[in-house]
């Protein structure tokens, strides 16, 4: 899973990026030209873990701040768990984000057997130091931010984080007993910004490129180490032996930030549901395709690789159903006819700030009602807005059919309903405490720690 990963910082969708690896997987596998995801990091983990919509879950505003008391709710049993109960080994390599604050949200206690990473959104790339730059808490909420299972390390102190998290993935697969099944999570932290200066050999790549677009240097040095991250564990799985029974997928969390990343030529960007912000880049790999060489432009949302990959381990049994995720491998190796048509990438209010937010995909239409960001950006004006787009002949969103004169007030009403009647039915008031200083590294000898809050149940 990659971090901030705009739609235009692969080679495939621009060929000033060098990402060779990549580009040669998703060539032999399949490009996953419509599969959505969540505006925001949290948001789309949380989803992929559980299968649900992050609005299910009381995650839809945001992304975890660093010392909010909040978690992912405990009492909902996650991809992991049942991979576990099942007999994998499961191991984790890379930046948790689901919330770190009591011990019962840890990745060992979700039901990985390995984690090494880091539990917030962001550290320094060389340092694993945080610091989230706010002055009236001096220096307070500044500290280290890196762990092997339960325990503080400093492996790698001062080596790219892209590549530690490369090498560590590595050794796990090359540990792994054969004689069990293995599910091996790597969330990388690259291209997250901000990022310092990558290391030379990435950097040397882009001296005669020209690079535009919001689109600079150590951003596309720090994609093409990601590039050779995920090709060396492509590697590691052949000289293993595991690829042949193996199943590579990769997506990224959300679009590329404002500012300093590319969607085009989607338009918005990350915390937006415009396609920059929702429409994720992804592909597949593996010798168990039937079909291989191809674009699947068939609709697919970050929720359903929960259905999908339990189904794979022959325990479709498992899922619950209230699922939010649908099986996707029949159509993928196939690249027949998607069985989803619907997409409800949000739903969310505050009273009390008087927002609101709704975006649903249904078909070939996208109704964006009320803001076209997540609630953490507070916009009340915006909150009786309505943008409609067909995203077949639109798919960089310029027409809002809504807009006087666009003759689909029918279609709006429908989409309208859509949306009110999973709000009425099914929503889960965001969950976005304020950040305590209970959490502040400064009380927990300068270390990102838990034992601060109380787990939510």
């Amino acid at each position: 899973m990659a971090d901030d990963l705009g739609w235009n910082h692969v080679s495939w969708h621009n060929p000033d990026i060098y990402t060779p690896r990549m580009e040669k997987l998703s060539a032999d596998g399949i490009r996953l030209e419509k599969s959505y995801v969540h505006a925001k990091c949290t948001p789309s983990r949380a989803a992929f873990m559980t299968g649900r919509y992050a609005w299910r879950l009381g995650t839809q505003s945001g992304a975890f701040s660093r010392y909010q008391p909040i978690g992912l709710n405990t009492s909902i049993k996650i991809l992991p768990e049942y991979l576990k109960e099942a007999g994998y080994a499961t191991h984790m390599v890379g930046k948790w984000h689901l919330g770190y604050c009591n011990e019962a949200y840890l990745p060992n206690q979700r039901g990985f057997d390995t984690f090494f990473g880091q539990y917030s959104h962001v550290t320094n790339y060389y340092t694993r130091e945080v610091d989230v730059g706010e002055k009236k808490f001096e220096n307070d909420h500044k500290g280290y931010d890196f762990r092997e299972n339960d325990k503080v390390s400093y492996e790698g102190l001062g080596e790219f984080s892209t590549d530690l998290f490369s090498r560590k993935a590595v050794s796990v697969i090359e540990a792994h007993n054969s004689s069990r099944p293995l599910f091996l999570y790597v969330p990388f932290q690259a291209p997250h910004a901000p990022i310092p200066t990558p290391p030379e050999k990435y950097r040397t790549l882009y001296k005669t490129r020209i690079l535009g677009d919001n689109v600079s240097q150590n951003i596309a040095a720090t994609i093409s180490a990601l590039d050779a991250a995920v090709g060396n564990i492509y590697d590691a799985l052949k000289r293993t032996g595991l690829y042949k029974n193996s199943v590579l997928i990769f997506t990224s969390d959300n679009g590329g930030g404002q500012g300093y990343s590319s969607n085009k030529p989607l338009k918005g960007h990350k915390g937006q549901l415009y396609e920059g912000g929702v429409r994720g880049v992804g592909f597949i790999n593996s010798p168990l395709l039937r079909q291989s060489g191809i674009s699947h432009n068939k609709l697919m949302f970050i929720t359903d690789w929960f259905s999908t990959l339990l189904n794979l381990a022959s325990l479709k049994s498992k899922i619950p159903k209230d699922t939010d995720s649908i099986n996707m491998w029949p159509g993928l190796e196939r690249n027949s006819r998607s069985t989803r048509s619907r997409i409800i990438l949000n739903i969310d209010q505050d009273n009390y700030e008087g927002l609101w937010s709704g975006a649903v995909i249904d078909g070939k239409y996208k109704l964006i009602w009320g803001q076209d960001s997540l609630l953490e950006a507070k916009k009340p004006e915006a909150s009786c807005n309505l943008e409609l787009y067909n995203l077949q002949k639109d798919p960089c969103e310029k027409a809002n059919l809504a807009a006087a004169g666009g003759g689909k007030k029918k279609k709006i009403g429908e989409l309208k309903t859509i949306l009110m009647k999973e709000f009425r039915s099914r929503l889960v008031e965001d969950n976005s405490p304020k950040p305590s200083r209970a959490g502040f590294p400064s009380n927990w000898g300068g270390v990102l720690s838990s034992g601060w809050c109380d787990a939510v149940i």
